[in-house]
C-alpha cells in the first residue's frame, strides 16, 4: 500500500476464510488467552499514527468496547485520516485479533506499507534504486500420507497440544523474503526454546545486482512471529538512516565487521543507504544467535553481486526532521513514569500451564491498564523477568529509547534517543527506559509482547487515550 500524509487510507477487509469450527471451553480454562478463532480477523497498520483501530467501532473511548472481529464470510471497511505530519517511511500491516494473530501472521497475512514524504526528495536517496525486502516465517506441519507434498496449519481452539491444540512453534518454519523461500528449520521438539540440534536447510536467496560505487536504498521488515534479526552487509558502505519509518536526522554509518550489526527486532523495520565496493560478492544475513532461550541459525536475506562500470553516488549529509517526533522530549516535559513488566507464571488456566502477563495478570479484553491524557509526555520502563527476549510494541504513537539494560546487566544509552514503534527488550535483568507524547488521537488502545504466541496467550493490555 501507498499513501502520502494527510491522505485518506481506506482499507475493505474480506474474510473469505472458512467458518470456524465448534469449539468449547474447558472447565476452568481461560476462554480470551487460550488460542482461538483462527479464521477470525481484523486489521492493524503498524505504525502509521492514526486513530486507535482494534475495538469496535474504530476510536472508541468504552473501556467495555470489544475488539473488531471480522468473522468468515464478513467484511469490515476501514477509513484512516493519516496525519498530515505521518514521518514518511516504511510500515506494515496485518491481523490482530487476540487468539488468531498468531496463527494468520505465520500463515503470511501480512504487508507493506509505504509512506512518502521528505526524504524521498533528498537527491541522494531520490537518485537511488529503492528496494523493499519483507521477510516472513511460516510455521507448518509436516506432509502427511493422504496429501505427500502439501503443508498445513490447523489447529482445534481450546485443546491441548496433545488433542490438536495450538503450538507456539510448529515443527517446520519456513523462512521467506518478498514471498521466496531461503530457508527450513525443522524442530524435532516443538516445546520453546527453539535450542540446537534443530536442523536447517538454506535455499537460493534473492539476488540483488549492484555498480561498483551505487548507492540503494534498502528498506527492511522484520514480519517473523518471534524471531530477533541482527543484520550485516560485509564489506558494503551501510548507513542507517531511519528505524520503524521515523528517519534520523543525518545518516549513521554502522561498521559491517565483528559482531557490529543492526538489530532488528520482530516487527520492527529499518531503512539503510548500501554503496557497493569496487567489485565482488555479498550477502545480508542476520547473524546466528547462540543462547540457551534464544537460538537461531544465519540468514542469509538476500546476495549483492557487483559488476559493470562504476558510478558515482553520494550519502546525504543531513535529512528532513520528522515533525511528528521532533523536538525530542525534554526533561521538563515529563509528567508521569509508568513501568510494564513482563513475566510468566504457572496458570492452571492456560493449556500450557503457563499465563504470559503484563504487571501479573494476564490480558483483559474489557479492562484497561493505563488511562494516558493525550497532549502530555510520559516515561515508561519496560522491566523482563524472563530468560528470554520480548520485543515491546505500542500502538499509535512511536516513542523515545534512551536505555537499554542488557542481559549482562550493563546500560547501554543513547543520547540522543533512537524512535521506534517497536524494540527489543533484553532477557532478565533487560530492561528499556523510553519516552511518548500522546498526539492527536484519543481512543482504546493496546501495547504488547511482538511475539505474537506471547501476544495471543496474554501478554498484551489495553490503554484508554483520553
Amino acid at each position: 500500500m501507498r499513501v502520502t500524509p494527510g491522505q485518506n487510507l481506506s482499507i475493505n477487509v474480506v474474510n473469505t476464510l472458512p467458518p470456524n469450527p465448534s469449539a468449547t471451553v474447558p472447565a476452568g480454562g481461560d476462554p480470551t488467552n487460550n488460542p482461538h478463532g483462527f479464521n477470525t480477523t481484523n486489521l492493524h497498520v503498524h505504525g502509521v499514527q492514526v486513530v486507535p483501530h482494534l475495538f469496535d467501532p474504530v476510536g472508541t473511548t468504552s473501556t467495555s468496547a470489544t475488539m473488531i472481529a471480522i468473522q468468515p464470510g464478513s467484511s469490515f471497511a476501514y477509513s484512516f485520516a493519516v496525519p498530515s505530519d505521518q514521518p514518511p517511511g516504511l510500515y506494515w500491516y496485518h491481523p490482530h485479533h487476540h487468539g488468531s494473530t498468531d496463527v494468520q501472521v505465520s500463515g503470511g497475512m501480512a504487508g507493506l506499507i509505504l509512506v512518502s514524504g521528505a526524504i524521498d526528495q533528498v537527491p541522494e536517496i531520490a537518485a537511488a534504486r529503492d528496494i523493499q525486502l519483507a521477510f516472513q516465517t511460516l510455521n507448518v506441519f509436516p506432509p502427511n500420507a493422504a496429501n505427500p507434498g502439501a503443508y498445513s496449519l490447523e489447529y482445534a481452539a481450546y485443546c491441548t497440544p496433545s488433542n490438536g491444540g495450538y503450538v507456539p512453534r510448529a515443527p517446520y518454519m519456513f523462512a521467506l523474503v518478498n514471498g521466496q523461500q531461503i530457508g527450513q528449520l525443522y524442530f524435532p521438539s516443538i516445546a520453546p526454546p527453539p535450542t540446537p540440534p534443530y536442523q536447517y536447510q538454506s535455499y537460493t536467496p534473492p539476488q540483488i545486482q549492484m555498480r561498483p560505487g551505487e548507492v540503494v536504498r534498502l528498506r527492511f521488515l522484520n514480519g517473523s512471529n518471534e524471531l530477533l534479526l541482527p543484520l550485516q552487509l560485509p564489506g558494503f558502505e551501510v548507513y542507517v538512516i531511519a528505524y520503524d519509518g521515523v528517519n534520523l536526522l543525518a545518516p549513521q554509518q554502522i561498521a559491517q565487521t565483528g559482531n557490529n550489526s543492526i538489530q532488528v527486532p520482530t516487527g520492527g523495520r529499518v531503512e539503510l543507504l548500501v554503496r557497493a565496493p569496487s567489485s565482488g560478492t555479498s550477502s545480508l544475513v542476520a547473524l546466528e544467535i547462540n543462547d540457551p532461550n534464544h537460538s537461531w541459525p544465519l540468514f542469509v536475506l538476500c546476495s549483492f553481486v557487483v559488476s559493470g562500470g562504476p558510478v558515482s553516488m553520494g550519502i546525504p549529509t543531513s535529512l528532513p526532521t520528522p515533525t511528528r517526533e521532533y523536538p525530542l522530549i525534554a526533561d521538563s516535559e515529563i509528567s508521569g513514569r509508568r513501568t510494564v513488566t513482563f513475566a510468566a507464571n504457572p496458570a492452571s488456566s492456560i493449556l500450557f500451564g503457563t499465563a504470559l502477563t503484563v504487571n501479573g495478570s494476564l490480558y483483559d479484553e474489557t479492562g484497561v491498564l493505563f488511562t494516558l491524557p493525550v497532549g502530555i509526555a510520559e516515561e515508561w520502563t519496560i522491566k523482563n523477568t524472563m530468560n528470554e527476549g520480548h520485543p515491546f510494541h505500542l500502538h499509535t504513537n512511536s516513542f523515545e529509547v534512551h536505555s537499554i539494560t542488557n542481559a549482562d546487566g550493563t546500560i547501554t544509552s543513547y543520547s540522543p534517543p533512537f524512535i521506534c514503534d517497536t524494540v527489543w527488550v533484553p532477557a532478565m535483568p533487560g530492561q528499556v527506559v523510553m519516552r511518548v507524547r500522546y498526539k492527536q488521537w484519543r481512543g482504546k488502545d493496546v501495547f504488547h509482547c511482538h511475539k505474537l504466541s506471547h501476544e495471543d496467550q496474554g501478554m498484551m493490555a489495553n490503554t484508554l487515550l483520553v
